[in-house]
C-alpha cells in the first residue's frame, strides 16, 4: 500500500489569504453591529448627530446672518437722524443769529426815533450805560487768540476724554484780557458782558447758555500792543503756553486791525426802583 505524502499544515492559512480580504474576526464583529440596534457609537446614531449638527450650523448662521443684515440696514438710518440733528442744531443758531441781529437793529431804530423827537439827553445817558453793560456792537483794533483741543493721538491717554482746555481756563483767559485792557471780549462770537457766564457740559463750553464749537475763536477789542506786553506776563498764558507744550493744543495769537464785536445780551430785570441818595449826617459840635 503506497504510502500518502503528508499534507503542509500552513497551506490553509496560505489559501486564506489569498481568498478571504477580511479577517474572520472583523468580519463576525461587522455583522454583530449591523444586527444590533441603533446606540452611542452606532451608525444610525451618527448619521442622526451629524444633521442635528448641520441643522444647528445653519440656524445659527441664519441668525448672525439676519443680525449682520439688520445692523448694515440700521446704519444709514442712525447716520441721517444724526445728520438731521446737526442740520436742526444748526438751523436753530442761525436762526438765533438772526435775531439777536434783528433785536439789535431795532434798538438802533429805536434810539433814532427817540433822538428825532427831542430825547437826546436820556437817549445819549441811555446809550452810555449800554456801552458799559457790554450791550452794543463795537468795533477796532485788538487782539485774536484760537484756541483748540489737542488733535488724536495727543492729550491724555488714548480712550480716555481728550478734553484739556476746561471752561475755569477760559475764565482765567478772560479776567486775564480785562486785566489786560481789554474794552470789549466775546467768546465763539458771543460777546460777554458783567453777568456772562462759562460753565462747561461734557466736552462743550457754554457762554451764556449758548454752545461754542471748537476751534475757538476769543476775540478782545483794545490797544493791541499795551495788551500783548501785559499779556504775555500773565497766569493764563503760562498755563496755555505750557498746554501747548505738553499736550500739543492750538494756542495761537495775533493782533488785528480791525474787530467787530456783537452787542451782548440784555439781562432780564425783574425789579428796579430808583436809587435814593442817603442824607448827609449833621455835624457834631
Amino acid at each position: 500500500m503506497a504510502e500518502q505524502p503528508s499534507r503542509n499544515p500552513i497551506a490553509p492559512l496560505l489559501e486564506s489569504l489569498g481568498t478571504d480580504h477580511l479577517d474572520p474576526g472583523y468580519a463576525e464583529a461587522a455583522a454583530r453591529t449591523r444586527a444590533a440596534p441603533d446606540g452611542p457609537g452606532r451608525p444610525g446614531r451618527s448619521r442622526r448627530t451629524l444633521v442635528l449638527l448641520v441643522v444647528g450650523c445653519l440656524v445659527a448662521g441664519l441668525i448672525l446672518g439676519i443680525a449682520a443684515w439688520r445692523t448694515d440696514s440700521n446704519a444709514p438710518r442712525a447716520e441721517n437722524t444724526r445728520a438731521a440733528l446737526l442740520d436742526d442744531i444748526q438751523a436753530a443758531q442761525e436762526r438765533q443769529s438772526q435775531l439777536a441781529l434783528s433785536a439789535t437793529q431795532l434798538a438802533e431804530q429805536l434810539r433814532a426815533s427817540q433822538s428825532a423827537a427831542g430825547a437826546a439827553g436820556p437817549v445819549a445817558e441811555v446809550t452810555a450805560l449800554e456801552n458799559q453793560g457790554q450791550l452794543t456792537p463795537v468795533t477796532g483794533p485788538g487782539l485774536r487768540i484760537t484756541l483748540d483741543q489737542p488733535s488724536a493721538g495727543q492729550g491724555p491717554a488714548q480712550g480716555q476724554d481728550r478734553s484739556v482746555i476746561l471752561d475755569r481756563d477760559l475764565q482765567l483767559l478772560v479776567n486775564d484780557l480785562w486785566a489786560s485792557g481789554a474794552e470789549a471780549v466775546a467768546i465763539g462770537g458771543v460777546r460777554l458782558n458783567t453777568r456772562s457766564a462759562i460753565r462747561q457740559a461734557g466736552g462743550a463750553i457754554l457762554v451764556d447758555n449758548r454752545p461754542v464749537f471748537w476751534p475757538l475763536s476769543v476775540e478782545a477789542i483794545g490797544d493791541p500792543s499795551a495788551m500783548q506786553v501785559k499779556f504775555i506776563s500773565t497766569p493764563s498764558y503760562g498755563r496755555f503756553s505750557s498746554f501747548a507744550q505738553l499736550y500739543g493744543i492750538e494756542f495761537d495769537r495775533s493782533a488785528v486791525e480791525s474787530l467787530s464785536l456783537p452787542g451782548g445780551t440784555a439781562p432780564d430785570l425783574l425789579h428796579a426802583q430808583p436809587a435814593t441818595t442817603a442824607a448827609s449826617p449833621e455835624p457834631t459840635g
